[in-house]
């Protein structure tokens, strides 16, 4: 089965202006990307016969059903998701712990390599050669066998 790599980034939406972040996070109405305060980029990993069946895996972990769940338009109108079907090449949007979640996008992931982070995540390495990236610029190195989760990797 293959394995995807799933991109996503959590935004504090706020005033840029002073860094207050907003208490609540409407998902109606215009959608700016720049109207946050902070934002933190992830991935996952989801195995799954397909990129259909891997967001259906991956929403699943992140939000309680599709009524959570939007879709934002060319205008940056967030629109309800509809059906059980989803489009790898939209933008969907979420709350999550009380901060704006967005999904960037999706790639094949290869067994056993990770996303660079010297490219940025557009290619793929080995862990060990990650860790040494990450060593030699000062970054904490995970290990294996901790219960900790790898750092992500662009």
């Amino acid at each position: 089965m293959p394995t995807y790599r799933i991109y996503y980034a959590e935004r504090e939406v706020g005033d840029k202006r002073t860094g207050d972040a907003m208490s609540a996070l409407p998902l109606s109405g215009a959608y700016r990307p720049g109207d946050y305060v902070s934002e933190t980029e992830w991935e996952e990993e989801v195995d799954a016969p397909n990129t259909d069946g891997a967001l259906d895996s991956f929403f699943k972990e992140h939000v309680r059903d599709n009524s959570e769940l939007r879709w934002v338009d060319d205008d940056g109108e967030s629109r309800a998701v509809e059906g059980v079907t989803y489009d790898a090449d939209k933008t969907y949007i979420w709350v999550e712990h009380g901060k704006l979640m967005e999904y960037q996008g999706l790639d094949e992931a290869t067994p056993g390599m990770v996303s660079c982070p010297l490219c940025e995540g557009a290619g793929e390495v080995t862990t060990e050669l990650a860790d040494e990236y990450l060593g030699e610029h000062g970054e904490e190195i995970v290990e294996e066998d901790q219960e900790e989760e790898r750092p992500t990797w662009g």
